[in-house]
Formats: C-alpha cells, sequence, structure tokens
C-alpha cells in the first residue's frame, strides 16, 4: 500500500499549492518506508496543514522572518530550552508552521530538540556559524580589558551588555575578588530590554513612547527574567531619564541590587550598556555614588575606543 493510498484512505483533503509540492516528493513512498518514521504525528501534521488558513502560508521572506524570529525566541531561553507551545504562543505562530520551519532549521543543525522532554534549544550549527561572524564590536579586545578593569576596582561582577532588536544580550561577564558573586546573567544570554538593569539604561536613552512600546510588547515575559512588572520598569527607566542611570534593588533577583548605565553614542542611540552587580550588602545607598562614578568613567572610555564603530543596532 502505497503512500497515496493511505492518504486517500484518511481523507486528507490537500488542498493549497505548497501541500501539494510537499506531497509530490512523498507519494513514491512505500508504506514499508514510511514505518520508519512516526506515521501518525506525520499525518497528524498534515491534517494540521490542510486546515490552516491560506493567510498563514507564507511566502519565501516571510518565512525567513519567522524563522529568525523563532531562533530569537528559542535563544532568550538558553540552556534550559522551550516548548512548541510556548514558542508558538511568544512568536504568535500556528502550531503547523512553526512544525514546518523547526524540522528546517533541526535539519539544517541551527536547533536541536531533547529527546527527553521534547523542548527546543539552538543547535551545534549556531555555535559553528558564530565562529566565522564578526564581532559587532570591532574593538571588542579593548571593550572587554575596560569591563574587567571595572570589576577589579569595584570587586564585584561587572557585566557588558549588548542591544539585539528588543532584547539585550551578556557580551562580557567579569568578576571581582569579593567571594560572594552576583552572577544573575551568564555570557551569552538574552533577555528583553526590561529585565536588566544594563537595559534600563538604554531604555531611559529612547523616546519614551518608543521605550514604553518595548516594554509593553514583552511584559507578558518579564517574569521569566527579573521581579518587575511592566509598570516597574517604567518607573525604573523614568528614574533613570532624570539621573542618567538605572539602579535594581532584588530588581532581578531577590538579594541582588545592580547599578547600570548606556555607553554613550555619539551618532547613533546607544546599544551598549554597562553594569556593575553585587549581594544587596555590598552596595547600600550611599555606594551608589561611587559606582556610578566608575560606571561613567568605563562608559566614557568604550565610548572612545569604539567611536568608529558604525554597526548600529
Amino acid at each position: 500500500m502505497n503512500l497515496f493510498f493511505t492518504l486517500n484512505f484518511m481523507n486528507l483533503r490537500i488542498s493549497s499549492l505548497e501541500n501539494r509540492l510537499f506531497l509530490s516528493t512523498c507519494f513514491s513512498i512505500s508504506y514499508k518506508n514510511v514505518r520508519y518514521l512516526d506515521f501518525f504525528d506525520f499525518a497528524a501534521m498534515l491534517q494540521g496543514m490542510n486546515h490552516e488558513p491560506e493567510a498563514e502560508l507564507a511566502t519565501g521572506a516571510q518565512t525567513v522572518d519567522r524563522a529568525c524570529e523563532l531562533l530569537r525566541e528559542i535563544a532568550r531561553t538558553g540552556g534550559r530550552g522551550i516548548r512548541l507551545l510556548d514558542l508558538c504562543n511568544a512568536a504568535g505562530l500556528s502550531r503547523p508552521t512553526a512544525h514546518r520551519i523547526l524540522r528546517s532549521l533541526q535539519m539544517a543543525g541551527l536547533v536541536q530538540q531533547s529527546t527527553e522532554n521534547r523542548r527546543y534549544a539552538l543547535g551545534s550549527g549556531m555555535f559553528e556559524l558564530g565562529l566565522a561572524a564578526p564581532n559587532p564590536i570591532t574593538q571588542f579586545p579593548q571593550v572587554r580589558s575596560i569591563a574587567e578593569e571595572l570589576a577589579a576596582c569595584t570587586n564585584d561582577t561587572a557585566y557588558l551588555m549588548l542591544r539585539s532588536y528588543d532584547d539585550v544580550v551578556c557580551a562580557w561577564r567579569a568578576q571581582g575578588a569579593y567571594p560572594i558573586k552576583a552572577n544573575v546573567v551568564a555570557l551569552g544570554d538574552r533577555r528583553p530590554l526590561g529585565a536588566s538593569v544594563a537595559g534600563l539604561g538604554i531604555l531611559a536613552c529612547l523616546p519614551r513612547e518608543e521605550s514604553d512600546a518595548l516594554i509593553d510588547a514583552h511584559g507578558a515575559s518579564l517574569a521569566d527574567f527579573c521581579r518587575m512588572t511592566p509598570a516597574d520598569v517604567k518607573r525604573h527607566v523614568e528614574e533613570a531619564r532624570h539621573k542618567g542611570y538605572a539602579v535594581g534593588v532584588n530588581a532581578v533577583m531577590e538579594g541582588v541590587t545592580a547599578v547600570g548605565m548606556a555607553v554613550p553614542a555619539s551618532y547613533q542611540r546607544p546599544y551598549m550598556a554597562l553594569s556593575v552587580s553585587a549581594i544587596s550588602s555590598r552596595i547600600p545607598p550611599e555606594r551608589i555614588p561611587e559606582l556610578v562614578s566608575r560606571l561613567k568613567h568605563s562608559a566614557a572610555k568604550i565610548a572612545a575606543v569604539t567611536a568608529s564603530n558604525r554597526a548600529a543596532r
């Protein structure tokens, strides 16, 4: 019994051109070959494709945009991965659409799915491509050294965060000598702009209407990364606009305080930010002016080093 007969037997109506092209490569597969696949999952996927609204059948450009959005959502979850249902909700895609794109990304090695919990995470192909990609901060060795100096002179943890679309990514984490570390964010971690004190500094440099829109767009996911509500984030951003720096007490993690600010950019919006983080007993109110002074000094040094870097984020 071939696959064509089986599909007709199951009364699957293949209406769209995309689905017919997809199936044209399958008609010659015999039943004994199909049995090595999860045939019922395959049939269920086709049923979903069959009922998907025609409006959701993406053009080539739309498919690339959706694939990029899925990769960014997966990257936010780091090593713990994300369920298909949560991924669909976050990206605003139907299950069949997301499943098709994820299968293609898996075949390219850009995404992997755990056999234990079925969660999706970035694949080794992303790491391999990253090795060949140029650093958006062309003077990164010097910038990294400035972050290391900041950690050394404060004895606490210094973060260099890089804006990426609506998120910030930890580009470097330097640790000071104090034995109790406030390692809230790992190198490479991605989170919404409003979910980190450094990100608050970047938001404070944007027009209020734009920053509010960014905060509202990702308000539902804030709880996955910090202890602030959208209203809390907006309040912190407004305070940072007036002061020139952001302070978060228990904002990201209970018992941790951080001070952060954006790195100035003379010809574009700031796309980098620095922060110093420590257990709250290390950063009482009277120590904040000292940290702000050191942050300003380090941010000015980075701005001078990267003055020729025109990679807008």
